[in-house]
């Protein structure tokens, strides 16, 4: 049987998020159980041995707990246990209550949307808490019994500056958290701050501004192990750790991305075309493709590039980057964008805010 990841896309929210471009919306009557429902027939689709759970969305904490505790015990039962089960939840849609039913549903790690501990940055984004509802929420998480414990954080927001991401990053580190990612604001088109049309942060503050999450974060004991993702000891994201080891992985829901062998497959982003054609018993794919040993050998090289730990030959088919790529890898050692670490090629502290032009160099 194979072995993989599990996601789970739930794509409802309150109420949409100016850079938001995922797929979500605020729930029609009835539409969160008729989802659930679908959903319980894609599970029954599929058999793997599930290593990691996490529920995404969208905002899963939107779903009624009864409702969400019922989903997670029937992917529990088919896939599971999990080494390790992550959800999405909101400090906006969650209480004391919720997040206990949570836990006792076999969740072992939250990851909570925070984005930023300034109220003036929340309401710019359209977020639904403030700073002292999101620190509530971590602290009650913890006293409810969750051990690892994850916040999202995203610097380089219009109207931000370095003094208001210097705030927040040093409020974060204070807090019971196990795990932080830090993310650069990516401009997606179909996002309303996209249709706004707003002044962004120049290039040179919004890499001030990554330096500054990485001296921080790395002070206060949380390490870099990913170009955008911290941990304390042992509390890496595992899940994550599956698509940028690119293994498989096995994506439910409406827009879900599976792969699994030499296959890679997309759902229909359709919420009501995703629920009546698993009502109808028809195909809910609507993208497929062939994995290449080409292919996977370049992915490998983009997402084992983006880990601290660089590229090992193992990922390589037994051969160095040095070797398939001789003239290419030795330009940006040269220039410093890539450097060794025993057998591991890994991009260098300078080539991080430039990675993507340093990875297109392999392709």
């Amino acid at each position: 049987m194979i072995k993989a990841g599990v996601y789970v896309h739930l794509p409802f929210c309150l109420k949409k998020c100016t850079y938001c471009d995922f797929l979500s919306h605020p729930p029609k009557k009835g539409e969160i159980a008729a989802y659930l429902d679908a959903l319980e027939i894609e599970i029954e689709r599929f058999k793997v041995e599930g290593l990691t759970l996490f529920i995404g969305g969208g905002t899963p904490s939107v779903v009624p707990p009864a409702l969400l505790v019922e989903l997670i015990h029937k992917l529990q039962q088919t896939y599971g246990p999990f080494l390790e089960a992550s959800i999405e939840i909101n400090p906006a849609t969650v209480d004391r209550d919720y997040l206990q039913a949570l836990l006792f549903s076999g969740i072992n790690r939250l990851s909570i949307g925070v984005q930023s501990f300034d109220d003036s940055t929340l309401q710019l984004m359209g977020r639904l808490h403030n700073s002292r509802e999101a620190k509530e929420v971590i602290y009650l998480a913890r006293e409810v019994g969750f051990k690892n414990i994850n916040i999202d954080l995203i610097y380089g927001y219009p109207g931000t500056d370095i003094i208001s991401i210097e705030k927040t990053l040093k409020t974060a580190v204070a807090l019971p958290v196990d795990h932080i990612s830090y993310y650069g604001l990516q401009l997606e088109p179909g996002s309303e701050l996209f249709r706004k049309n707003l002044l962004q942060i120049a290039d040179e503050e919004f890499v001030e501004m990554y330096y500054l999450g990485l001296e921080i974060l790395e002070a206060n004991g949380f390490f870099q192990y990913e170009v955008s993702n911290f941990a304390k000891e042992n509390k890496e994201c595992n899940h994550n750790l599956i698509y940028w080891h690119n293994k498989e992985y096995l994506g439910l829901g409406a827009g879900a991305v599976s792969r699994l062998g030499r296959r890679r497959f997309k759902n229909i982003s359709s919420t009501d075309l995703y629920i009546t054609n698993l009502k109808n018993n028809s195909r809910i794919i609507a993208d497929s493709e062939k994995l290449t040993a080409d292919l996977l050998l370049k992915e490998n090289i983009m997402l084992g590039l983006r880990l601290k730990k660089g590229l090992n030959p193992k990922q390589l088919g037994d051969r160095s980057l040095e070797e398939l790529y001789p003239t290419e890898t030795a330009f940006l050692l040269k220039e410093g964008l890539l450097e060794k670490v025993g057998p591991n090629i890994r991009l260098t502290k300078k080539a991080l805010p430039i990675m993507n032009t340093v990875i297109s160099r392999f392709f």
